[in-house]
């Protein structure tokens, strides 16, 4: 059963890769321009240091940019053969391209590949995954217990401030709260700098702290909402009537059951953050690859723009694979389902 799970969630993977291929490749080539005439370039343009047509013609040849959209939407995806008469294999193969505004260095090559003498974590992939992890450590560690105190007591003052705080933490953008915190943590306070140094641990904790906010809070909500709807059933009524504490009946009866909804939210959640990485490093000068998305868009990189893509896209069907396969194991109940529809 394990692999026929795996088999036909690897199936609907790459389903969706497909098509999240086709649609952005579709996208970015309606934008008006190309990557040697744009917005970004058009400033050098006016002063006259954009290039002529001759090289322009020569580097659309190059990267393959005067073939039919079809054929460069294949040659993308399953490969093509070079003007040697040699074939390469396209994204199939973990080819992602090669980067127009990086020289022609591979897509993979720049997010993978750290600097001289760096490991991987100095990559801008590490940098991306590793302000990910801190701030899933942050909505998690903060949003579950938020959750189970508010929910414990839902009547309460507490619950009803906690509640009316993450309402309010939720309707804030995350672009608004980082450059607040910038103007006061930067400008006014001066706790942190406005282009921080990367190698130091503690400048990464204001990034972090912003990227986890909203999905902290959601979590929280989840949480809340999930113990609540199980604190009236009647076998968390019949284990407080035969004298078991408290604690033992939230920890054995309570959460044991509510968890299973949290697992299943913990996917959008994290998916959130790798969403919400294009604004926050944006706004820090962070060099992950959320920053480098927002530069291949403005140059219109259009290799840098699919592989980027395909990366978020592979990451975030990986990670709602792993929850639905949690959920199976947890939860007897979610098995059985799946079993009678695959039946």
């Amino acid at each position: 059963m394990i692999a026929r799970f795996l088999f036909t969630r690897f199936l609907r993977m790459i389903t969706i890769l497909l098509g999240v291929t086709l649609i952005t490749f579709l996208l970015m080539h309606a934008i008006p321009g190309n990557p040697w005439s744009n917005y970004s370039s058009s400033p050098r343009m006016m002063l006259g240091l954009g290039i002529d047509a001759t090289l322009q013609r020569e580097l659309y040849h190059r990267f393959g940019l005067d073939l039919p959209l079809w054929r460069q939407f294949t040659r993308y995806v399953v490969g093509d053969i070079d003007d040697d008469g040699i074939f390469f294999c396209g994204a199939v193969c973990g080819n992602l391209g090669p980067s127009i505004q990086q020289h022609g260095r591979t897509v993979q090559h720049v997010i993978f590949s750290p600097p001289e003498g760096k490991t991987f974590w100095e990559s801008r992939f590490g940098y991306s995954i590793r302000l990910v992890l801190l701030g899933s450590l942050i909505a998690v560690g903060l949003g579950i217990p938020l959750g189970i105190w508010s929910g414990a007591k839902p009547w309460s003052a507490v619950s009803r401030a906690i509640s009316v705080g993450l309402a309010g933490l939720i309707s804030i953008p995350n672009f608004v709260l980082g450059l607040f915190a910038i103007i006061v943590l930067a400008s006014w306070l001066k706790i942190i700098k406005v282009l921080p140094d990367w190698s130091v641990p503690g400048n990464w904790i204001i990034p972090a702290v912003v990227l986890a906010v909203l999905p902290m809070a959601n979590i929280a909500r989840v949480t809340r909402a999930s113990l609540m709807n199980i604190l009236n059933e009647d076998y968390v009524r019949t284990a407080r009537g035969k004298g078991l504490g408290e604690r033992r009946v939230m920890l054995v009866h309570i959460l044991s059951n509510a968890i299973v909804p949290i697992i299943t939210f913990l996917g959008p959640a994290l998916m959130e953050m790798f969403a919400g990485l294009l604004i926050v490093e944006h706004l820090y000068s962070f060099p992950g690859i959320g920053r480098g998305y927002w530069e291949a868009v403005l140059k219109l990189d259009y290799p840098m723009i699919l592989g980027l893509t395909l990366i978020y896209a592979a990451g975030m069907s990986l990670v709602n694979i792993l929850i639905e396969f949690l959920c199976e194991v947890l939860d007897p109940r979610v098995r059985s389902v799946t079993h009678q529809a695959a039946a």
